[in-house]
């Protein structure tokens, strides 16, 4: 017997662990050259053209020569992006099957109704829940019964009916409306026949303020208001305070608004004029005060406080 036989009769198990690793990576190898070849679209990937810009700081200069993409209305800009899309498009053509699988089996993963917690607010139930096959989520509320008396329990079933559900706000339908829609704030007033609440509807960040009657589901009319970042209902259920945002989406006025007084211009309550704060709005626990808290990196103000009667 050679003694290359005598080896290979007598080896060990660490030589046959490696004879098998050895041969899975050479199957694997094979079937990587055995693989279809990707697929690229014949279209030359689009090139954006190139601007010369210096940026001088810190008594450094630097090239960007794609600054001019900082405005988005540049006809330029847009049509590159569309050439990005096309391009996109093309190239991932042939997994259109397998997106279309992906996208079923993450959706089957998804429960048919997702929900927030209820939040109990007075006589009220409220929550909200993504209804099935729909993308936006609706604000309900329903009448509470625990822990009130007779009397009291009698009058919410006659406003709001036995354990009926009420639909106070489809995020759905306002998306069919303008297009899109980015969901922001909802405020119940007090009294609980009033609901505020700000929308994106261009995806441009800045939100807009409306105002429903939950008693007959009408949008009270107003002058629009753009870049409304938080609000708060004074006591009276017919004022409401709200921030807007500058031109860099810093909140930094506070304004009040009063129902039913037409087209008037809202009153001016504060300013924050450093720009290293933002302003923002809050309640107290028992609702008779509204606090304006000026709030940096490092500090917290309360500036300010309004008395909400």
């Amino acid at each position: 017997m050679s003694l290359l036989s005598r080896f290979i009769s007598h080896a060990s198990p660490r030589t046959h662990s490696l004879s098998l690793s050895l041969t899975l990576i050479s199957s694997f190898s094979s079937s990587l050259c055995r693989a279809e070849p990707i697929s690229v679209p014949s279209q030359i990937p689009p090139h954006p053209k190139s601007v010369p810009f210096t940026l001088s700081l810190h008594a450094h200069s630097l090239q960007d020569p794609y600054h001019w993409m900082r405005n988005t209305d540049d006809p330029d800009f847009l049509n590159y992006l569309n050439q990005e899309n096309s391009y996109a498009q093309a190239f991932m053509a042939d997994t259109q099957s397998l997106q279309r699988t992906l996208l079923a089996e993450m959706k089957s993963r998804m429960p048919p109704k997702v929900s927030t917690p209820v939040e109990r607010f007075g006589p009220w139930l409220y929550y909200e829940y993504i209804p099935e096959g729909k993308e936006y989520p609706v604000l309900c509320r329903r009448f509470n019964t625990e822990k009130r008396g007779w009397a009291e329990r009698l009058l919410g079933y006659v406003k709001a009916g036995v354990g009926r559900e009420e639909i106070l706000l489809d995020w759905n339908e306002v998306a069919e409306k303008y297009g899109y829609v980015h969901v922001g704030q909802c405020r119940i007033s007090p009294d609980h026949n009033f609901l505020a609440y700000t929308l994106d509807a261009t995806g441009s960040e800045r939100f807009m303020l409306q105002v429903k009657d939950l008693r007959n589901g009408c949008i009270i009319p107003r002058a629009p208001v753009d870049g409304v970042v938080s609000l708060a209902w004074a006591q009276d259920c017919r004022t409401l305070f709200y921030t807007i945002a500058d031109e860099n989406q810093r909140p930094y006025r506070v304004l009040c608004t009063k129902l039913g007084v037409g087209n008037t211009d809202d009153t001016l309550v504060f300013t924050e004029n450093d720009s290293s704060y933002c302003v923002d709005l809050t309640s107290t626990k028992d609702g008779k005060f509204i606090t304006v808290n000026s709030n940096s990196r490092s500090s917290s103000e309360e500036g300010l406080c309004c008395r909400c009667n």
